[in-house]
């Protein structure tokens, strides 16, 4: 029997780099070399050490800490962006560790979508028409897929303002999707206003617990290398 490949297609898959996904994993699991164990929060800092976030398991922003010196480390118009990709690396660490710890599913596959394997005990146009009834499984349920996202509706988008007017979040169907700030009010703002104002924006998203006021910088654990001054002066209003 003559088999004819000239008209078969092979799916596209984009495969990550499994060096680069391994290394990701790995510093979520085990930033700087120590391996997170389930907690009751989860904390990233940028790169800079200048930013910390902290949620806990349900993924609610829970703290935020920024060092006075914020300003020095990082440019006032990639502040916001920094700040965000810092609260995601906490959601994502809390979900990675919640995974990595998760008592592992017993029970397996139905007959049905188990691997279709040639172990010899099949004929060929037996073993054909397996494959072939396995494919036009997946075509039908890659439709009704289609359909089922064709008839529902574009994600909402909205903006919540905080009450300072120092950030702005993007939500995308109820989820964060961007943080922006104005670089001029950044600038101007201390450090505390800004922990505050952000804290109280993602509460009114629904995406942290109410705030309550603020604890005095010197109640709160700083960040390590932090070179503040005794006391600060600053003029926000």
């Amino acid at each position: 029997m003559t088999f004819n490949l000239d008209h078969v297609v092979l799916a596209q898959l984009d495969v990550p780099d499994v060096a680069t996904a391994n290394a990701q994993l790995n510093e979520l699991l085990q930033p700087g070399g120590q391996r997170v164990e389930p907690a009751a929060e989860y904390e990233a800092r940028d790169s800079t050490g200048t930013i910390r976030v902290a949620v806990d398991a349900r993924r609610q922003l829970t703290s935020v800490d920024i060092q006075l010196s914020w300003a020095t480390q990082i440019p006032a118009a990639q502040f916001a962006a920094v700040l965000f990709q810092t609260y995601i690396t906490a959601i994502q660490r809390a979900m990675v560790v919640e995974l990595a710890n998760a008592q592992p599913r017993a029970a397996a596959l139905p007959a049905s979508e188990s691997p279709v394997a040639d172990d010899g005990s099949r004929s060929f146009d037996e073993w054909n028409a397996v494959i072939r009834a396995r494919m036009s499984d997946v075509d039908e349920q890659l439709e009704r897929i289609h359909r089922l996202e064709a008839n529902q509706p574009a994600p909402t988008v909205r903006d919540v303002r905080s009450p300072r007017g120092f950030f702005v979040l993007h939500l995308r169907g109820g989820s964060p999707a961007g943080l922006t700030g104005s670089a001029n009010a950044l600038t101007n703002a201390g450090a505390d206003r800004l922990r505050l104002d952000l804290l109280e924006v993602f509460a009114a998203a629904g995406l942290a617990s109410p705030v309550d006021e603020p604890a005095p910088r010197s109640a709160r654990q700083p960040l390590p290398d932090d070179d503040e001054e005794p006391f600060e002066f600053r003029y926000d209003d």
